[in-house]
């Protein structure tokens, strides 16, 4: 059976492109097909904060791209897991990042700092 993850991957709206091409490569990517379970969703999101220099507060804003797919095997030595880790690796300090979430919710793997875009919590419910 395996041990299966949640994956959040965000990257700047300028690399949108290349990661879509890796994982197009891979067949990674959310489609219309009856084989959609199991491939990256993909959204827009634009993150906003204020910058205060010198007693003058400035808004500031960017783009940036998210995939979030679940119920994913991956494990270190799957060859679309080293592509998309290299990628993201190559462009940690623009800002791309990745965290696997555990069927444990543990955090189980990270590269860049996740932490800028996504907050994980843990969450107990009654049924």
């Amino acid at each position: 059976m395996g041990y299966y993850s949640e994956v959040y991957i965000a990257v700047p709206k300028k690399d949108e492109a290349e990661l879509d091409a890796i994982m197009n490569k891979h067949d990674l990517l959310e489609s219309d097909s009856e084989y959609g379970d199991n491939r990256f969703e993909k959204s827009k999101h634009t993150q906003r904060w204020k910058e205060h220099s010198h007693g003058v507060t400035t808004d500031k804003s960017k783009d940036i791209i998210l995939y979030q797919a679940g119920c994913l095997k991956w494990y270190e030595e799957y060859k679309d897991v080293q592509e998309i880790n290299s990628f993201i690796e190559m462009g940690e300090e623009d800002g791309r990042c990745i965290v696997c979430v555990g069927e444990d919710n543990v955090v189980h793997s990270d590269i860049g700092v996740y932490e800028n875009v996504f907050n994980i919590f843990m969450r107990v419910e009654v049924v």
